[in-house]
């Protein structure tokens, strides 16, 4: 965030007020930001290397005494610069320190971008390097449950084919994942459709392909991630759980750069550059799997899936310290064939023919923020804005939607969700406060419909359009020097329900030493668009959403986080949080629910979910790099007097995540040790007998006519322990400024037979049980270009 370190002198007279008032009803977006006599000195700091922007670098003005700090995006605003000739310094850790000599002209804003070359030389060991945003943000915000991931460091995870971000997340603390074949994930117990998922702040609702394999962020577009996995602030919204926000890479060299990766999964190219003498960036990327193509090409098999991503990002600095940007994700998953073209079928009629199955997301989104200097004021009312402040405003859409066609036309579905938003905030920084406003407002369409063409059964069909509004305000309050205090509130109403809430949120950090903090938040958070698709099951193509209305509650829950955290030295630090939350009208499945019958499928539960993470990390600097992550859940739900664990409580998670780079090699490496999770054992079978009329006889159970399962307690039993180690070996090319990077990644390298599930056989005495596993030894091989 943008703030001045020292006030800068009040101008004499008032001379100028009436003149700023007209601009900014003339400009609608902001006040005049200068004075008589004085200008405003705007612009971006960047790394020279890599384009991305420099947070924290001090931009100063020795003659003026005034100083100020680049923001997230690396962008800086010093405001009643005296006019003349200044000289202005730009410094940062671990760069070679910048002197431009500009000229400031009465009420004019003058633009200096600066690209700083790295300097490690100038430093010692340990501070070679800008210091880290987690180091930034442990001094400057509360910052209960929030884990930030570099591209670099994603970059030396073991994979599956290829680099996933949200495989990533998965193994860090409080964060759960069922099973190798699932990129879904469980945060401190929440479900999976728990988790609000961003790409650059607009919401994704089923950001997934291949049944949950693989996520649909291209990772070569990613610039890093941000995982809030408790007591986030009131601008987030619509979740129980966490925030998950990836965000593009800002790609600001000069040329044309990019990256081509091909995999034994999917081949991907990443392309960027800066246009308009570096006012702007480019990025796009595209993403297909071949398997289907390479089958068609080498033989007559038919292999009928692939799955397709195509990501566009772009930045662009307007004038007076505005800037543009914008965001399109589109992807697909395809599974299109004819059942008499496949080995083990040769069916016709309702169980023949062709099929098709399609489900995808598509998000778009723009945002438009104007940084103000010190001296603005809201426009009619007068109010002074502090040192400085950003005003943002934002629109987009997404959608996600699903289709199938089984057995030519015997049996359809579709299910879609289209989320169409605006909204805005205001942020102003004094030396006390950082004060946000803003609103949000989503205009929700859901469709669900299933139909069985030959046999004419409507079975089901709704159309729903809730719409949701939500005012927030957050403060950041700097109460003494070791104190900082984030309280907030969120008012959100949705029309669905007719549901209206106040939802306090508030964090707190107390640090005793420069070293050291303790950490405490509570807040409450609610869910009104929910996902269909059963937890229990271990593995599902897509998820299937549904809005509150009058069957259909809004879900609602309590976070309570309390946490210590310890930095060892510049590059390593350890954390510790307890947590607890309790949740009110979750939807769990009705399993007696009427196919025929709308808004009988789920039934209200209460839970209680409850334990602690612990964190070691060692920072992306010199030789070796990772994070140790161990996470202790006890999880429970509850119906009417019906108390069961749901079918993600795993009590104990652990992941260790390593990288060694030794000149031009980098080596990876995961360990992961889980215990078993809850399931419900079959413990038997009723053969229901059919009766022949011609042949006057009942079918015997050696026919197998049909069988009703009999299960024990609901996730009474749990599954074995899981253990995965995973392997990655990759060498850096150098060849005409071009780098070219093979791997060898090995996923459960030590063959491990995890299970995935049981299957049971009642034909025989006695029952027979067998063992599906998860994944075997899982080698892969791939190469990166980049340029």
């Amino acid at each position: 965030m943008i703030r001045s370190r020292r006030r800068a002198r009040v101008a004499s007279g008032r001379n100028g007020a009436a003149a700023n008032v007209v601009a900014a009803l003339v400009l609608s977006f902001a006040p005049l930001v200068a004075q008589a006599q004085h200008g405003t000195i705007v612009g971006r700091i960047v790394d020279s290397l890599t384009g991305e922007a420099r947070r924290g670098a001090v931009v100063a003005i020795p003659a003026a005494a005034l100083v100020a700090t680049a923001n997230e995006q690396g962008q800086f605003a010093i405001a009643r610069v005296p006019v003349g000739n200044q000289t202005v310094q730009i410094r940062a850790i671990g760069y070679q320190a910048v002197v431009r000599r500009v000229v400031v002209r009465q009420a004019d804003t003058t633009r200096i971008d600066v690209a700083l070359s790295r300097d490690p030389m100038m430093m010692d060991a340990v501070r070679a390097n800008a210091p880290f945003a987690e180091r930034e943000f442990f001094e400057a915000k509360p910052d209960v449950g929030a884990v930030r991931i570099t591209a670099r460091a994603m970059e030396s995870v073991p994979r599956i084919g290829e680099a996933d971000v949200v495989r990533v997340v998965q193994l860090l603390p409080g964060v759960g994942a069922k099973n190798d074949y699932s990129t879904g994930f469980s945060v401190h117990g929440g479900e999976t459709d728990q988790n609000l998922i961003l790409l650059d702040g607009y919401p994704v609702y089923n950001p997934f392909h291949v049944g949950g394999l693989f996520s649909t962020f291209i990772s070569s577009s990613v610039r890093e991630i941000e995982l809030l996995t408790g007591g986030f602030p009131a601008k987030f919204g619509g979740r129980l759980s966490s925030v998950l926000d990836v965000r593009s890479a800002d790609e600001r060299r000069s040329g044309l750069h990019g990256q081509s990766d091909v995999s034994v999964l999917a081949a991907t190219t990443t392309l960027g550059g800066s246009f308009a003498g570096g006012k702007g960036s480019w990025t796009v990327a595209g993403r297909r799997t071949y398997a289907d193509e390479v089958a068609r090409i080498v033989g007559s098999d038919q292999y009928p899936y692939h799955f397709r991503d195509e990501q566009t990002h772009i930045v662009y600095e307007l004038p007076r310290n505005t800037r543009l940007s914008v965001s399109f994700y589109d992807g697909r998953d395809i599974l299109d064939g004819d059942f008499a073209q496949l080995a083990d079928s040769a069916h016709e009629g309702a169980n023949g023919g062709t099929f098709l199955v399609s489900w995808g997301n598509l998000v778009g989104g723009a945002t438009f923020s104007k940084t103000l200097g010190r001296g603005a004021r809201i426009p009619l009312l007068g109010i002074g804005l502090g040192d400085s402040a950003i005003v943002e405003q934002r629109v987009s859409t997404s959608r996600f939607s699903t289709s199938s066609d089984i057995g030519s036309s015997s049996s359809q579905f579709s299910n879609s969700l289209v989320d169409d938003r605006i909204g805005g905030s205001l942020t102003s920084f004094t030396r006390r406060h950082d004060r946000t406003v803003g609103y949000e407002l989503a205009a929700y369409d859901i469709a669900y419909h299933a139909v069985n063409t030959k046999g004419a059964v409507n079975d089901l069909a709704t159309q729903q359009h809730p719409s949701m509004g939500a005012a927030y305000f957050d403060d950041l309050w700097r109460a003494a020097p070791s104190v900082l205090v984030s309280t907030g509130a969120r008012v959100e109403t949705e029309t669905g329900r007719r549901w209206s809430a106040v939802m306090p949120r508030m964090s707190f950090k107390y640090l005793p030493t420069a070293n050291m903090a303790f950490t405490a938040s509570a807040g409450e958070f609610s869910q009104s668009v929910h996902s269909l698709s059963l937890e229990d099951s271990p593995v599902r193509l897509f998820d299937l959403w549904r809005g509150s209305d009058e069957r259909t509650p809004v879900s609602t829950a309590w976070q309570f986080v309390a946490g210590h955290e310890r930095w060892l030295n510049g590059l390593r630090f350890v954390r510790v949080e307890a947590f607890y939350k309790r949740y009110s009208r979750l939807l769990e499945h009705n399993l007696h629910d009427d196919a025929s019958v709308d808004g009988d499928e789920f039934v209200p539960a209460d839970g209680v979910s409850y334990g602690y993470d612990v964190l070691l990390r060692q920072f992306e600097s010199g030789p070796f790099s990772g994070w140790l992550s161990y996470t202790y859940t006890v999880n429970t739900r509850r119906q009417d007097s019906i108390r069961y664990a749901p079918a993600n409580d795993r009590r104990h998670d652990f992941n260790a995540v390593g990288s060694w780079r030794i000149g031009r090699y980098i080596a990876g490496v995961r360990v992961g040790v889980g215990s078993g999770l809850p399931y419900t054992a079959l413990i038997g079978a009723l053969p229901r007998r059919i009766y022949d009329p011609i042949r006057s006889s009942w079918s015997s159970p050696s026919t197998r006519a049909t069988f009703d399962e009999l299960g024990g307690a609901r996730n009474g039993d749990r599954l074995p322990a899981t253990r995965r180690i995973d392997l990655l070996l990759q060498r850096n090319i150098e060849f005409r400024g071009t780098t070219f990077t093979p791997y060898l990644s090995i996923v459960n390298a030590s063959n491990e037979k995890n299970v995935l599930f049981y299957t049971y056989d009642f034909t025989t005495t006695p029952g027979k049980r067998s063992t599906v596993t998860q994944f075997s030894i899982l080698p892969s091989l791939g190469v990166s270009i980049a340029f």
